[in-house]
């Protein structure tokens, strides 16, 4: 919001009598909306100035990897298991350790957001990494989980634009 402090100096005269009536300041409030909008290679970006919109398939992404690392997740688990019985050795460092490994990247997985409606005021920080030949907005939430987008076509702009308007207070 843009405020303005307009000063007035204004006599009123009534036919009674005269009466000078001062009216030293008024505000007037002007909704000044910066949003600007950029695109993915399959969604859109649109910052506004109090909250981010994404409009991408991160459900879906998410879903689809959860799938694909249970399932080995419960292969090892159940080698483990069955290693208890037979007193193989192979099944059970291979279920452990897969097992093992596959439950800490299940919850990281839990820990990634996919929200695509997000206060600016949830935001704790907002950065631009690089992985491989990908540019990625990285958004880290005040609750300790992270909203990744992926894919940016223009990512240097989306930077600048982040910097100059200081989207995070």
């Amino acid at each position: 919001m843009i405020y303005i402090l307009i000063e007035m100096d204004y006599k009123l005269q009534t036919q009674n009598h005269k009466r000078k009536v001062h009216i030293k300041e008024l505000i007037i409030k002007i909704k000044y909306t910066m949003s600007q909008i950029f695109k993915l290679s399959k969604g859109e970006i649109l910052l506004d100035e109090d909250k981010i919109i994404i409009k991408d398939d991160a459900k879906k992404q998410k879903w689809m990897l959860l799938l694909f690392i249970l399932l080995p997740t419960i292969y090892a688990i159940r080698s483990f298991v069955r290693s208890i019985q037979t007193r193989d050795q192979f099944d059970y460092w291979y279920g452990s350790i897969l097992g093992l490994f596959g439950i800490l990247f299940l919850v990281w997985i839990l820990m990634k957001s996919v929200r695509s409606d997000i206060s600016l005021k949830e935001v704790k920080s907002m950065k631009i990494k690089q992985r491989f030949s990908r540019k990625i907005l990285v958004i880290k939430l005040k609750n300790n989980r992270l909203r990744q987008v992926t894919d940016i076509e223009n990512a240097d702009a989306l930077e600048r634009y982040i910097k100059t308007n200081s989207l995070i207070k």
